[in-house]
Order: structure tokens, then C-alpha cells, then sequence
């Protein structure tokens, strides 16, 4: 049994119906090494055993509380945030864990420079054959923000990082109450932290960007909201929240162009996860919403990103020129699916081309998949020194020698080149595989691994 005098952190956890993941989840805010903390679990109206978990763990930690709200992951946050008593808060989304010293270490710099939010980086993973696997991921990708205080007051730095993560830091909580930073209280569990992300990363004005990993976001469950098909109009009902919510704070012109961006990635990113024959129907929902928006909005056309351009002045274009733009590499994907589902079991000869980050993804797999490969790359150093125990090969020594195997080519930044080098080489279209999207590969072929 635990006592708490002063609650350093408030971790909040919303759950409903989910029995096979909450013990673990809670089990690892109880054995975090800051003792000083409460466990705030809010249920959203359970009946599959969960509660029944949650009253066990009770009768060993007194610092666990069971509140009850309706099924809104938004007014379940909402609500523990009202009743929370700690400095900071916390959370643990109830399919999934932190490590043992996440909160101590998170605290202890967060406390001693007054921060209003801290990001760490965070570990993606999934069980495959009895074995969890964990991938590591950034959240900051610009080292000279890195392990320091960041002023929010002057730059939209942490605002343009866009959402990388909501639960794996965490908040000052007088900041939140004092700011009315909240959830959208729509039903189920669908997106609405997008309001909560902006609303801190705008408002924030002490960050903290640690570049340790401590948050374990699981990525098999296959109830997550992430893979539904039907969540464009939630996503859509988010986002007019979020700018009811600019406008009523006076911020919405200084910040729309922001918006607009989110508002691009967060559906580029979602209609990429989905199936290549759902995609364009989706993709009118999101034209039509945007053209009307736009022609209202007169969002800025001349944007840093040149994605952002494009896709703004293909909505002018009309629906196919905006379809291409938002779909990039859908055919790719959808191939690379198709691929790994029906074809990779019965091929024996493989030549993984990448000896990068996606690279050692994949070789991962691979190697789950007990498969044979040969491993090429560019980096002449690789092919002196190998990569991970694997020897490396150019590829146009590769290619002479197996000119019919299937080319795996792994890497986020520079896969269309590497397939015009293999054409070039003499390599056929269909021969080869592009895995340039690492979520879509880690939680549509990893963790859907099978024997």
C-alpha cells in the first residue's frame, strides 16, 4: 500500500474495453521509481472485465482512483484533468506502457526549469510470435533543440513540428487549467487530441524536447481508432472544433495558415494508411471539405513546404489533380501490401536494397520471417564495414549476379531514386518492392506478421 502527501504527477488513463491490455498499462504507472504520483483511471463504461482488473490493482496501490464518464476519450481526459491534484500530468493510453523511470526522469527536469510541456522521443511496438519488438522514435529531429528550454514566445517551432505524439511528455498543470486546454468531447476515441496538440504547442512557452524513449506505443491492437476506414468526417468535425476554438481565443488569423498545414498532414497521412480502393472516395470528402474551406479561408499559396503548395493549388486545379497530389505513392504502397500478403512467403530470392533506418527495419523482419537476402546499398563504408552483421554489397555488383530477384528497397527519403537506379540497371518495374512509409509498414507487415 502506498501513501501520497504531495503528487508530483497526475497520469491519467481513459479506458473501455480493454481487458487484455490494462493491467499491463496500469501496472507500469504503479511501478514507476517517482513514488510520489496518482493513477487517475477514467472508464468510459466498460463491461468487459476491465473494471473487475482496475478493482484488484486497487486493493494493492491506495494511489489508483476510478472515476467514470460517458465513452469520449475526450471527456474522459477532460475529466481526470478536473480531478488530477499533481504538479504535472500524464498519460498512458490503456493499451499501452512506460517504462519504470519515465516519470522521475521526465519530473526531475520539467520541476527544476519550470516547463509547461516536456516531449521525449517514444518506442513504437508489437507482439509478434510471443516476442515484443520495439522501434524507436523521434520526436525532434532538429539536435539544436534538443535537451534545452525552447521559448514559445519567440517562434512557432514546437507548434510546426505538427503532431508527434501527445502522451509521451508531460504538462504542466496549471498551464492546461489556467489556458482551458482541453479534449473535444465527441464520442469514442477517435482524434481528439488534435485540438488538445495545438492548443499546448501554441500556447506553451517553456518546452522541452529529451531525447531518451520511454512512452511504448502499441501499434497491434486491432480495435485502435487509427485503423478505422470511416474516420474522415471525424477528423474533419475535429478540426472546424479546433478552429471554433482559434477564433474564439482572437488567434485564428495568425495561426490559419498553421491550421491549414495540420489540417493537410492529418489527412494525407490518414487516407496513405488506407486501402488503395478506398482511398479516392475518401479523398472527394476531403476535396470537397477543403475547396469550400479554402475558397472562404484564402489560405496562404506561396507555403514553406512545398507539399502544402502543391496541394493548395491543386484544389484549384480541381478533384483528379487534388486526388494525385493527396495520394502520392499510393500505388507503391498498395504494391508493397499486396506484396508482402500474397508473393513474400514463396520468394527465396530477396535483395534488400537500404542500410539505413528503414533498412534495419526491415531486416528485422526479415530475419522474423526467417529469410534469406543479400543486402546492398550506396555507402561505400557499408560495403567495407557491413550493417548489422550482414555483409553489403554495391548494387550494380548485386544486380549483374541476381538481375531476377525481388529489390526490397527501404528508405523514406530517397526511394524514387534508388528505383530509377535499379531501372537504369535493367531491373523490371514489377520486380521491385518500395517501403517508404515506415507506420505503414510496422503496422500493416510487422505486427501482422505471420508464421
Amino acid at each position: 500500500m502506498h501513501s501520497v502527501d504531495k503528487v508530483k504527477v497526475s497520469v491519467i488513463t481513459y479506458v473501455r474495453n480493454t481487458i487484455s491490455y490494462i493491467e499491463q498499462c496500469v501496472r507500469s504507472v504503479m511501478n514507476q521509481t517517482l513514488r510520489e504520483i496518482e493513477i487517475l483511471v477514467v472508464d468510459g463504461g466498460s463491461t468487459d472485465g476491465t473494471l473487475e482488473i482496475i478493482g484488484k490493482l486497487q486493493k494493492e496501490d491506495r494511489r489508483i482512483r476510478l472515476l467514470h464518464a460517458p465513452a469520449s476519450v475526450g471527456a474522459q481526459f477532460n475529466l481526470g484533468l478536473s480531478e488530477a491534484k499533481g504538479e504535472y500530468i500524464a498519460i498512458c493510453e490503456a493499451d499501452d506502457y512506460i517504462l519504470p523511470e519515465m516519470l522521475e526522469k521526465q519530473y526531475l527536469i520539467a520541476h527544476k526549469n519550470q516547463l509547461d510541456v516536456l516531449r521525449a522521443d517514444y518506442y513504437q511496438f508489437c507482439n509478434v510470435f510471443e516476442k515484443e519488438y520495439r522501434f524507436y522514435t523521434k520526436t525532434c529531429f532538429s539536435e539544436e533543440k534538443i535537451n534545452k528550454i525552447i521559448d514559445g514566445s519567440k517562434d512557432d517551432f514546437f507548434l510546426e513540428q505538427g503532431i508527434r505524439g501527445f502522451w509521451n511528455g508531460i504538462y504542466n498543470r496549471e498551464f492546461l487549467i489556467n489556458n482551458n486546454v482541453h479534449m473535444n468531447e465527441t464520442a469514442g476515441a477517435s482524434y481528439q487530441d488534435i485540438t488538445f496538440s495545438f492548443l499546448t504547442q501554441m500556447l506553451a512557452k517553456t518546452i522541452w524536447f529529451m531525447d531518451e524513449a520511454f512512452y511504448c506505443y502499441r501499434i497491434d491492437n486491432p480495435d485502435a481508432s487509427v485503423n478505422s476506414e470511416n474516420c474522415i468526417q471525424i477528423h474533419i468535425r475535429e478540426y472546424e472544433y479546433l478552429s471554433h476554438e482559434l477564433k474564439k481565443r482572437g488567434l485564428w488569423e495568425r495561426y490559419k495558415d498553421m491550421y491549414y498545414k495540420w489540417e493537410i498532414g492529418s489527412y494525407s497521412y490518414f487516407i496513405s494508411q488506407l486501402p488503395y480502393d478506398v482511398q479516392h472516395k475518401r479523398v472527394r470528402e476531403v476535396y470537397n471539405h477543403l475547396k469550400e474551406q479554402n475558397d472562404k479561408e484564402h489560405y496562404e499559396k506561396e507555403n514553406k513546404i512545398e507539399h502544402l503548395q502543391e496541394v493548395t493549388k491543386s484544389l484549384i486545379e480541381g478533384e483528379q489533380a487534388f486526388s494525385e497530389k493527396l495520394c502520392v505513392n499510393a500505388l507503391e504502397r498498395f504494391q508493397m501490401l499486396d506484396y508482402f500478403a500474397k508473393g513474400f512467403v514463396q520468394d527465396d530470392n530477396i535483395v534488400l536494397f537500404g542500410a539505413g533506418h528503414m533498412g534495419s527495419i526491415v531486416k528485422k523482419f526479415l530475419d522474423l520471417s526467417k529469410k534469406k537476402f543479400l543486402l546492398a546499398d550506396n555507402n561505400k563504408k557499408l560495403h567495407r564495414e557491413g550493417f548489422e552483421g550482414n555483409k553489403v554489397y554495391a548494387p550494380e555488383k548485386i544486380v549483374e549476379t541476381n538481375p531476377s530477384s525481388t529489390y526490397i528497397i527501404a528508405n523514406l527519403s530517397h526511394a524514387q531514386d534508388m528505383v530509377d537506379q535499379l531501372v537504369k540497371l535493367g531491373i523490371e518495374k514489377d520486380k521491385i518492392i518500395v517501403c517508404c512509409d515506415e507506420i505503414l509498414f510496422l503496422r500493416k507487415v510487422f505486427a501482422s506478421a505471420k508464421v
